[in-house]
């Protein structure tokens, strides 16, 4: 029986490491002129090619079973096509002339399809739109979308309104996993960069269930920026300058692909100082961000994975009075000192027609918050003056949290128009004090 076991699982293995290999052509279905540069993207695989002057592409290296291309380019329709691999046939698909804008893949769905195919609906918006608009911070631009507000201190600090519920009401998802940062506070932003982020998904209403309880009021879904095509590399950088608070938003970013490995690396800063108003600017709106995104993917027939590592290092101003009027970008007290790193392994193993998902995180969030001393004693100066090093070298409220978490999925073979998945999820969390102050007891659970 033990050999009989393992002569079955060598033949489905590999079964799914064949050689397989999709042929395609592209045309317009109103000319039948052949289509140069469309896009073909397999989302399972993170795999995609684009057609050449003949209105043809190649896809290699492709696991048996069931695979669902995503055919796309600006002036047409996009479609969605399922086909089932191992095939000979040359696949022929016609797009339909269209002015509206490209439709993209929904990824914060169970299966990940296009939105005219979501039995829910979801916002979707591209990064590059949000910035378009004059958005000086990622929280500031979520509010463009239907739906999406945002209560704020200052301008850095900004916590998402869904359905009016905010706060542990609404998950944040980032490379694919729950980002945890201490965000039930009613001065807890998201601290996460805008820079290396593709879209944002907003699940709003009953659907937002599917991710948990914690989901009541909605879900946001950040999207990181895609690897290069294979065999190329890029690069990138760029700014924005901000009259309003004479500050300014930049970053630099390289990726690369070679036939099986592929990486980037993004970083961006940006310094901002008080907001003006007609008459005044606001005191202490002021603050400065880094951000360091890094990730590398592997991939190979039956099996890819992406690890990705992002760290943000935030001071941001506390406002409270209307003080001191100047275009200083250093924060005064009080004001916050975050440092947030987020570590996520995204692996896919696929079978002979169906795949496993094994998503894994970490997040450490690093809070400190430093304010005045208040001392009541007739030599209050004095005393203030004993302590001026120690605000700013003591933390009068510290905490660390730090989150593992696990996704383990199995996508079940297709049964005609039916697709199942199971799995398993959890979370483990461990939140430790060390200022003068205690918010929140120290917990482990």
């Amino acid at each position: 029986m033990k050999y009989l076991f393992t002569i079955v699982l060598c033949t489905v293995i590999s079964s799914a490491l064949a050689q397989n290999t999709i042929n395609g052509l592209i045309t317009n279905n109103e000319t039948n002129e052949a289509l140069e540069f469309v896009s073909v993207y397999i989302p399972q695989l993170e795999k995609g090619t684009t057609t050449d002057e003949n209105g043809t592409f190649s896809l290699t290296e492709i696991p048996q079973g069931t695979q669902t291309l995503i055919i796309s380019i600006i002036g047409f329709e996009t479609v969605s096509k399922k086909i089932t691999v191992p095939t000979t046939e040359t696949l022929t698909v016609q797009l339909n002339p269209s002015a509206i804008e490209m439709e993209e893949l929904i990824i914060s769905t169970p299966f990940h399809k296009l939105q005219s195919e979501n039995v829910m609906k979801v916002e979707r918006e591209a990064l590059s739109e949000l910035q378009r608009q004059g958005a000086v911070t990622l929280s500031d631009g979520l509010t463009s979308i239907a739906g999406v507000e945002s209560v704020s201190t200052g301008v850095s600090i900004g916590k998402p309104v869904i359905r009016g519920l905010s706060a542990n009401r609404v998950l944040v998802y980032t490379q694919g996993i729950r980002l945890e940062n201490q965000q039930f506070g009613d001065e807890h932003g998201l601290g996460i960069n805008s820079a290396g982020i593709e879209s944002v998904e907003v699940i709003k209403g009953p659907a937002s269930l599917l991710y948990g309880s914690d989901a009541l009021g909605g879900v946001l879904y950040f999207n990181p920026e895609k690897y290069a095509l294979k065999n190329t590399s890029e690069g990138e950088i760029g700014g924005n300058y901000y009259s309003n608070t004479q500050g300014y938003n930049s970053s630099a970013a390289f990726k690369a692909s070679a036939e099986k490995v592929k990486f980037l690396f993004r970083a961006g800063l940006s310094e901002h100082s008080d907001y003006d108003t007609e008459d005044y600017r606001v005191t202490n709106t002021r603050f400065r961000e880094q951000d360091f995104k890094a990730s590398i993917g592997y991939q190979t027939i039956g099996f890819n994975t992406d690890f990705r590592y992002n760290v943000n290092r935030s001071k941001l101003g506390i406002p409270e009075a209307i003080g001191e009027q100047s275009t200083a970008r250093t924060p005064l007290l009080p004001y916050q000192d975050l440092t947030n790193h987020i570590f996520s392994l995204k692996s896919k193993v696929f079978l002979n027609n169906s795949s496993f998902d094994v998503n894994l995180g970490f997040t450490y969030n690093n809070r400190k918050e430093f304010e005045e001393h208040h001392d009541h004693e007739e030599d209050a100066e004095e005393t203030a003056e004993m302590h001026e090093e120690e605000e700013i070298s003591e933390a009068a409220l510290q905490m660390k949290l730090k989150t593992a978490s696990y996704d383990v999925k199995y996508n079940l073979p297709t049964l005609g128009k039916f697709e199942t998945i199971v799995g398993v999820q959890g979370m483990h969390q461990v939140n430790t004090n060390y200022g003068e102050e205690t918010l929140i007891p120290r917990c482990n659970y």
